[in-house]
């Protein structure tokens, strides 16, 4: 090596750890005359999800769990009625709250105590449920036409977030874990060739 000269030796010392429960369930039943009904619940618990990314103190954890994009529970429950060409369908989407912070600065992470409990005069941004309703219509085999409304409640992201609008900025993009557009009209129509 020559004198004044760097070095550079590739080494990996981050890693990242995430566990937790996922469950899907479906339920589908005729209702007399009324059409097939049909349910379907997709849920998330989070365990642990951490980053581990200081090459001095590679054990020393970096909790992402409950940080803004990343709640600890979320679900989305759906319901569909058909019968005959139409269906109806309604979503109901649920977002756990999550800290307002880093968590480290908030909560009690690998047994330190937070950095930074009093940032802010509360600790969470807020559990938001939207609804989303739905239908569509099968004219033929191969051609469907359909009609919504995402955020039908006109529910706007808790406290002031703005969401993702391409300011750069991290906060922005783990904001667009909420819906940023509010009431949302869709239509449009499908064709299989």
């Amino acid at each position: 090596m020559l004198e004044g000269s760097l070095q550079q030796i590739t080494l990996n010392y981050a890693r990242r750890n995430a566990r937790g429960i996922d469950v899907e369930a479906a339920y589908s039943r005729e209702i007399g005359t009324l059409g097939r009904l049909g349910s379907r619940l997709v849920y998330t618990h989070a365990l642990a999800r951490n980053d581990y990314l200081d090459p001095t103190n590679p054990t020393r954890a970096d909790q992402i769990l409950s940080e803004l994009g990343d709640p600890r529970n979320a679900f989305n429950l759906n319901f569909d009625l058909a019968r005959g060409p139409l269906t109806v369908g309604y979503e109901l989407r649920y977002i756990g709250q999550m800290v307002l912070d880093a968590a480290e600065n908030l909560v009690s992470v690998q047994g330190r105590d937070p950095q930074n409990a009093d940032f802010a005069d509360r600790l969470h941004y807020p559990s938001v449920i939207y609804h989303d309703v739905r239908a569509g219509y099968d004219f033929t085999d191969a051609l469907n036409a359909y009609v919504g409304v995402d955020n039908v409640t006109n529910k706007e992201p808790p406290l002031g977030l703005i969401g993702s609008t391409g300011n750069g900025t991290t906060q922005s993009a783990q904001s667009a874990i909420y819906n940023v557009r509010g009431r949302f009209f869709f239509a449009g129509a499908r064709y299989k060739f």
